[in-house]
């Protein structure tokens, strides 16, 4: 995915209704303004090693909110097989980038069903 994918013309006026969904393939990352990642694929894929990379997904959404900044807000729904402790994790990322510097990326979770 590259930045100009998620900055609109103008990202403070444009609405961003962002949301994550994790499935077994990954994490698919969608939002009104703009589709990331290619069709039918997700946006950040599993690790070769079958795990999800939450890493990737936290500098996926650094990149989001660098283009909408005021913007707090994110949907998180997940396959029904999905575990609990990969939703929690997805909370997680997309709440927060972790590491020596902490930023605060999409703090208002809002959990959708699927």
């Amino acid at each position: 995915m590259t930045a100009a994918a998620v900055q609109p013309e103008n990202a403070e006026q444009n609405k961003l209704t962002l949301s994550v969904l994790i499935s077994k393939k990954g994490h698919f990352v969608n939002s009104e303004n703009a589709i990331l990642g290619e069709a039918g694929a997700p946006t950040i894929p599993l690790k070769a090693d079958g795990s999800y990379d939450y890493e990737a997904l936290s500098a996926t959404m650094l990149k989001i909110k660098q283009a909408f900044p005021s913007e707090t807000k994110v949907i998180i729904a997940a396959d029904a097989d999905v575990q609990y402790e990969a939703l929690i994790a997805t909370m997680d990322a997309c709440r927060e980038m972790q590491g020596k510097e902490r930023h605060l990326l999409f703090p208002d979770v809002t959990l959708g069903a699927m």
